[in-house]
């Protein structure tokens, strides 16, 4: 999908963030606080103005000398003049005119948000890596969000989103503070933090720290401290105590050779050595600090701690680099019955490195399934997580033709906070730089919330009405490599009546759209693999299906 290419000088004075408390409204005004970006305006010591409009209506505005790269400003919007219903935000700035003779100077890049009456949002807390930060990405066009405002319509609740999540985190960084002491994070602040509330606003800025459970304790603090709950949590992490550079890729950080070893390591939170291994690599790589520590599951069970024990959302992991990804344009690589010819050029092109970003991906989101399912199970009041996928395919990786992830480094919405914040606030701002490569793009992120509203946990915690057809997915519990492998789908309990459409992932990657309730697939090497179906019914309702558990092969 094309991108339209931002240009760096053209976005300046750049708004960095808009925080409205309380939005959605119960009663009294909203108080907002903006913050504008603009390191040369501070060098020239100029003042910028700013506005917050909704359509045509100007609610708030006003002027503000930069005495610093980053300047705040704070506004009210009165109650009355708050929307009963949701209405799009724009907020801008532009450089004042320093005399009469003057004109000021263009608007830079629009943030956008939304504004409403409501006593009951939807509240969602994002925790993670630059997954889940969404690397190259406007505010609005990230999965997190899009989940919330999805789930706040849905509902009717309208929803607020808390972002505490920072591209380049690690899950754990067991030393970092020492001895796991959480609650020490809380008297530590970032660069990427310049309000220190705790949210990321230069979070597009790769660093390694606060990790995912320093993340959730801020998240818990600001939750305790403005009295409310949360009813969400997006939480994933664990590759970058990995090293996706250089342990994924070809596997020469110390302790990334055998990946099935460290996933386990950092992902399950099981197998690590008594001393660090990658400690002294002599490059930029998450495996400094991230090496061991506590799993996912235990991620998941101190997000359910926070107020409001809300339930949890683990993004699965997409396929960043796979056989499909070449420089030489091949066809769709994901399609079962392929000639064994094609097959061997799909695989052969990127080699050993997209194996293991292949292997490192179904391994990841096994070790997710595995994590939520053990806390559900250790849960004193239900179930409460669950692994919920983007229903990606490898044809859906960077350089391919139907590629859904950032290809380039200059073409994403973000490259402008980037050329300026890289080099002020990175300490290896070359890749700062480049971050955004291999991350989901704007139709991804889309992707991303709309197949986790598929979700059946998701819609069943909300209360979101049933869509679609009442489906059950049936599939073998094991099965021989490479033997075809039966899947069948019933509608309430019956072979499916003419007109459904049916999107079957087979969970290694591979996909197939056909007519047919019943397929056959075979899987080339062990897994376990996880099933999944979109059937779509004759009034084009969509319902997720998966099979009861995952498939083993040998």
């Amino acid at each position: 999908m094309a991108q339209a290419v931002a240009l760096p000088g053209s976005a300046f004075p750049l708004v960095l963030d808009v925080d409205m408390t309380p939005n959605p409204v119960c009663s009294g005004p909203v108080h907002g606080r903006v913050q504008v970006y603009d390191p040369a305006a501070a060098k020239a010591g100029a003042t910028v103005e700013w506005r917050v409009r909704a359509g045509a209506k100007q609610l708030a505005g006003g002027r503000l000398a930069m005495t610093a790269g980053v300047g705040t400003a704070t506004f009210d919007i009165p109650f009355d003049d708050v929307p009963a219903t949701e209405t799009a935000l724009q907020i801008d700035a532009r450089t004042a005119a320093s005399s009469e003779d003057e004109k000021p100077g263009r608007y830079g890049k629009i943030w956008r948000d939304t504004i409403r009456r409501g006593c009951d949002p939807v509240r969602v807390a994002s925790v993670g890596d630059s997954v889940v930060w969404g690397q190259g990405l406007d505010h609005d066009q990230k999965f997190p969000y899009l989940t919330g405002q999805m789930l706040g319509r849905e509902t009717g609740r309208g929803h607020q989103q808390l972002d505490y999540s920072i591209s380049g985190a690690v899950l754990d960084a067991p030393e970092l503070p020492a001895g796991n002491k959480d609650a020490a994070c809380l008297r530590t602040t970032e660069k990427q933090d310049p309000d220190g509330d705790g949210e990321m606003e230069f979070g597009e800025v790769t660093q390694q720290m606060p990790d995912v459970f320093c993340q959730l304790e801020k998240a818990g603090a600001q939750a305790r401290a403005g009295g409310y709950g949360l009813d969400l949590v997006v939480i994933n992490g664990c590759i970058n105590d990995l090293d996706p550079f250089f342990g994924i890729g070809v596997g020469i950080t110390p302790g990334s050779e055998s990946l099935p070893e460290a996933v386990k390591r950092e992902c399950s939170g099981v197998g690590a050595a008594p001393e660090n291994p990658a400690k002294d690599v002599p490059y930029f790589s998450g495996a400094k600090v991230g090496y061991g520590g506590r799993g996912m599951q235990a991620a998941i069970e101190k997000a359910h701690s926070l107020p409001g024990h809300p339930k949890v959302l683990v993004a699965d992991f997409y396929y960043a680099l796979s056989r499909s990804s070449s420089p030489i344009p091949l066809k769709r690589c994901s399609v079962p019955g392929i000639t064994a010819a094609r097959l061997l050029s799909c695989k052969g092109a990127l080699g050993r490195v997209s194996e293991r970003y292949e292997q490192y991906t179904q391994l990841a989101n096994a070790a997710y399934r595995q994590a939520a399912t053990a806390a559900n199970k250790a849960s004193s009041d239900g179930p409460y997580a669950t692994a919920a996928d983007g229903l990606f395919t490898v044809d859906n990786a960077v350089l391919t033709p139907d590629s859904k992830v950032w290809g380039t480094p200059v073409t994403d919405p973000a490259f402008p906070l980037r050329t300026r914040a890289c080099p002020e606030l990175s300490a290896t701002p070359v890749q700062c730089l480049s971050a955004a490569v291999g991350h989901p793009d704007i139709e991804g992120a889309r992707q991303y919330a709309e197949s986790f509203l598929l979700n059946p946990s998701l819609r069943e915690w909300f209360h979101l009405p049933r869509q679609g057809p009442r489906a059950q997915l049936k599939a073998p519990e094991h099965a021989h490599v490479g033997s075809e492998v039966p899947l069948s789908v019933t509608v309430d309990g019956k072979a499916p009546a003419t007109g459904y459409r049916y999107h079957w992932y087979f969970g290694d990657g591979t996909q197939r759209e056909t007519d047919e309730a019943a397929v056959t697939h075979a899987y080339d090497h062990k897994g376990p693999w996880l099933p999944r179906l979109v059937i779509t019914g004759p009034d084009d309702k969509k319902a997720l299906v998966e099979a009861p558990r995952a498939l083993t092969t040998d």
